[in-house]
Protein backbone atom coordinates (compact mmCIF):
# COMPACT_ATOMS: atom_id res chain seq x y z
CA UNK A 1 0.00 0.00 0.00
CA UNK A 2 2.86 2.36 0.91
CA UNK A 3 4.55 1.68 -2.45
CA UNK A 4 1.28 2.31 -4.25
CA UNK A 5 0.94 5.71 -2.56
CA UNK A 6 4.49 6.61 -3.58
CA UNK A 7 3.79 5.54 -7.19
CA UNK A 8 0.60 7.63 -7.29
CA UNK A 9 2.47 10.62 -5.89
CA UNK A 10 5.20 10.24 -8.52
CA UNK A 11 2.58 9.92 -11.27
CA UNK A 12 0.85 13.09 -10.09
CA UNK A 13 4.18 14.91 -10.13
CA UNK A 14 4.81 13.81 -13.71
CA UNK A 15 1.39 15.03 -14.85
CA UNK A 16 1.96 18.33 -13.07
CA UNK A 17 5.32 18.80 -14.76
CA UNK A 18 3.86 17.99 -18.18
CA UNK A 19 0.99 20.38 -17.51
CA UNK A 20 3.39 23.18 -16.64
CA UNK A 21 5.30 22.80 -19.91
CA UNK A 22 2.32 22.34 -22.25
CA UNK A 23 0.22 24.94 -20.49
CA UNK A 24 2.68 27.82 -20.80
CA UNK A 25 0.82 29.13 -23.84
CA UNK A 26 -2.99 28.90 -23.79
CA UNK A 27 -4.49 27.01 -26.71
CA UNK A 28 -5.82 29.32 -29.40
CA UNK A 29 -9.54 29.33 -29.95
CA UNK A 30 -10.89 28.94 -33.48
CA UNK A 31 -11.79 32.62 -33.55
CA UNK A 32 -8.26 33.61 -32.49
CA UNK A 33 -6.77 31.40 -35.19
CA UNK A 34 -9.08 32.92 -37.79
CA UNK A 35 -8.17 36.52 -37.00
CA UNK A 36 -4.42 36.13 -37.41
CA UNK A 37 -3.31 37.91 -40.60
CA UNK A 38 -1.50 35.92 -43.24
CA UNK A 39 0.85 37.86 -45.49
CA UNK A 40 1.73 36.80 -48.99
CA UNK A 41 3.85 38.44 -51.64
CA UNK A 42 3.65 37.43 -55.29
CA UNK A 43 6.78 36.24 -57.05
CA UNK A 44 8.21 38.88 -59.35
CA UNK A 45 6.14 39.24 -62.50
CA UNK A 46 3.20 37.12 -61.32
CA UNK A 47 -0.18 38.79 -61.91
CA UNK A 48 -3.82 37.74 -61.95
CA UNK A 49 -4.27 39.89 -65.05
CA UNK A 50 -2.78 37.03 -67.04
CA UNK A 51 -6.02 35.14 -66.33
CA UNK A 52 -7.99 35.61 -69.55
CA UNK A 53 -11.41 34.54 -68.30
CA UNK A 54 -14.32 36.86 -69.10
CA UNK A 55 -16.46 38.29 -66.35
CA UNK A 56 -19.81 40.06 -66.16
CA UNK A 57 -20.28 42.82 -63.59
CA UNK A 58 -23.39 43.91 -61.69
CA UNK A 59 -24.40 46.15 -64.60
CA UNK A 60 -24.30 43.29 -67.11
CA UNK A 61 -21.11 44.54 -68.77
CA UNK A 62 -18.49 42.00 -69.87
CA UNK A 63 -14.99 42.83 -68.68
CA UNK A 64 -11.59 41.27 -68.25
CA UNK A 65 -9.62 41.55 -65.05
CA UNK A 66 -6.90 43.38 -66.94
CA UNK A 67 -9.30 46.34 -67.21
CA UNK A 68 -8.43 47.02 -63.56
CA UNK A 69 -4.82 47.74 -64.47
CA UNK A 70 -3.71 51.04 -62.94
CA UNK A 71 -6.20 50.70 -60.07
CA UNK A 72 -5.51 49.34 -56.58
CA UNK A 73 -7.92 46.39 -56.17
CA UNK A 74 -8.95 44.96 -52.81
CA UNK A 75 -10.40 41.60 -53.75
CA UNK A 76 -12.33 38.75 -52.18
CA UNK A 77 -14.45 35.80 -53.34
CA UNK A 78 -18.04 35.34 -52.14
CA UNK A 79 -21.48 34.20 -53.32
CA UNK A 80 -24.69 36.21 -53.01
CA UNK A 81 -26.77 33.57 -51.16
CA UNK A 82 -24.19 33.25 -48.39
CA UNK A 83 -25.72 34.17 -45.04
CA UNK A 84 -22.74 34.08 -42.68
CA UNK A 85 -19.17 34.47 -43.94
CA UNK A 86 -19.80 36.64 -47.00
CA UNK A 87 -21.75 39.40 -45.22
CA UNK A 88 -18.90 39.54 -42.71
CA UNK A 89 -16.35 39.78 -45.53
CA UNK A 90 -18.32 42.71 -46.99
CA UNK A 91 -18.32 44.29 -43.53
CA UNK A 92 -14.54 43.87 -43.29
CA UNK A 93 -14.11 45.48 -46.71
CA UNK A 94 -16.34 48.40 -45.74
CA UNK A 95 -14.23 48.91 -42.62
CA UNK A 96 -11.14 49.04 -44.84
CA UNK A 97 -12.89 51.51 -47.15
CA UNK A 98 -13.39 53.89 -44.22
CA UNK A 99 -9.67 53.88 -43.45
CA UNK A 100 -8.33 54.56 -46.94
CA UNK A 101 -6.33 57.82 -47.13
CA UNK A 102 -8.14 60.59 -49.02
CA UNK A 103 -5.54 60.68 -51.78
CA UNK A 104 -6.05 56.94 -52.49
CA UNK A 105 -9.87 56.75 -52.46
CA UNK A 106 -10.31 57.22 -56.22
CA UNK A 107 -7.58 54.67 -56.97
CA UNK A 108 -8.89 51.82 -54.82
CA UNK A 109 -11.58 49.49 -56.17
CA UNK A 110 -13.28 46.77 -54.14
CA UNK A 111 -13.81 43.61 -56.17
CA UNK A 112 -16.07 40.73 -55.14
CA UNK A 113 -16.01 37.64 -57.34
CA UNK A 114 -18.76 35.06 -57.03
CA UNK A 115 -18.10 31.34 -56.65
CA UNK A 116 -21.65 30.68 -57.90
CA UNK A 117 -21.36 30.40 -61.67
CA UNK A 118 -24.79 28.80 -61.98
CA UNK A 119 -26.92 31.29 -60.07
CA UNK A 120 -25.13 34.62 -59.58
CA UNK A 121 -25.98 36.38 -62.82
CA UNK A 122 -26.61 40.11 -63.31
CA UNK A 123 -29.95 40.32 -61.47
CA UNK A 124 -28.54 38.56 -58.41
CA UNK A 125 -25.42 40.73 -58.44
CA UNK A 126 -27.52 43.91 -58.65
CA UNK A 127 -29.68 42.76 -55.75
CA UNK A 128 -26.55 41.99 -53.72
CA UNK A 129 -25.15 45.47 -54.42
CA UNK A 130 -28.39 47.11 -53.35
CA UNK A 131 -28.83 45.01 -50.21
CA UNK A 132 -25.28 45.73 -49.08
CA UNK A 133 -25.37 49.39 -50.16
CA UNK A 134 -22.17 49.11 -52.18
CA UNK A 135 -20.93 52.33 -53.72
CA UNK A 136 -19.41 53.28 -57.06
CA UNK A 137 -15.97 51.95 -56.08
CA UNK A 138 -17.35 48.39 -55.82
CA UNK A 139 -17.32 45.78 -58.56
CA UNK A 140 -19.17 42.46 -58.24
CA UNK A 141 -18.32 39.86 -60.87
CA UNK A 142 -19.75 36.62 -62.24
CA UNK A 143 -17.70 34.22 -64.36
CA UNK A 144 -17.92 30.70 -65.71
CA UNK A 145 -16.83 27.76 -63.60
CA UNK A 146 -13.39 27.45 -65.21
CA UNK A 147 -12.60 31.14 -64.74
CA UNK A 148 -13.65 30.99 -61.08
CA UNK A 149 -11.54 27.90 -60.48
CA UNK A 150 -8.46 29.38 -62.18
CA UNK A 151 -8.72 32.63 -60.25
CA UNK A 152 -9.23 30.83 -56.94
CA UNK A 153 -6.00 28.92 -57.53
CA UNK A 154 -4.09 32.12 -58.28
CA UNK A 155 -5.41 33.63 -55.05
CA UNK A 156 -5.05 30.38 -53.09
CA UNK A 157 -8.72 30.55 -52.09
CA UNK A 158 -10.26 27.20 -51.13
CA UNK A 159 -13.92 26.44 -51.87
CA UNK A 160 -16.23 23.50 -52.31
CA UNK A 161 -19.72 23.33 -53.75
CA UNK A 162 -22.34 21.69 -51.55
CA UNK A 163 -25.28 19.50 -52.58
CA UNK A 164 -27.71 22.42 -52.13
CA UNK A 165 -25.69 24.65 -54.47
CA UNK A 166 -24.09 26.74 -51.72
CA UNK A 167 -20.36 26.83 -50.99
CA UNK A 168 -17.95 26.32 -48.15
CA UNK A 169 -14.95 28.54 -48.67
CA UNK A 170 -12.00 30.26 -47.10
CA UNK A 171 -12.37 33.93 -46.17
CA UNK A 172 -9.48 35.74 -47.77
CA UNK A 173 -8.99 39.39 -48.71
CA UNK A 174 -6.18 40.23 -51.13
CA UNK A 175 -4.59 43.56 -51.98
CA UNK A 176 -3.30 43.82 -55.54
CA UNK A 177 -0.91 46.36 -56.99
CA UNK A 178 -1.59 48.37 -60.14
CA UNK A 179 -0.33 45.49 -62.28
CA UNK A 180 -2.45 42.80 -60.63
CA UNK A 181 0.26 41.30 -58.41
CA UNK A 182 -0.69 40.19 -54.91
CA UNK A 183 0.93 42.57 -52.42
CA UNK A 184 -0.68 41.39 -49.19
CA UNK A 185 -3.34 38.89 -48.22
CA UNK A 186 -5.20 38.39 -44.92
CA UNK A 187 -7.17 35.29 -44.00
CA UNK A 188 -10.07 35.03 -41.60
CA UNK A 189 -13.25 36.87 -40.69
CA UNK A 190 -12.50 40.01 -38.70
CA UNK A 191 -8.78 39.68 -39.41
CA UNK A 192 -6.47 42.59 -38.65
CA UNK A 193 -6.63 44.76 -41.78
CA UNK A 194 -3.53 46.79 -40.91
CA UNK A 195 -1.34 45.05 -43.55
CA UNK A 196 -3.93 45.92 -46.21
CA UNK A 197 -4.21 49.57 -45.13
CA UNK A 198 -0.44 49.97 -44.96
CA UNK A 199 -0.12 48.28 -48.34
CA UNK A 200 -2.61 50.71 -49.89
CA UNK A 201 -0.70 53.66 -48.46
CA UNK A 202 2.56 52.34 -49.91
CA UNK A 203 1.24 51.86 -53.46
Amino acid sequence: MKNMRIDLAMLAAVFLAVGLFTGCKPAETKSEQATKPTLAVSPAGETIYGEMGKWDNQNGDSIQLSSLKGKIPVLSMVFTRCTFACPRIVGDLKAIEQKIPRDKKDKVVFVLISFDSDRDHTAELQKFVQQNKLGKQWLVLHGDEESVRNLSMLLDVKYKKQANGDFTHSSSIALLDQNGGIVTQVEGLGADATPLIEGIKAL
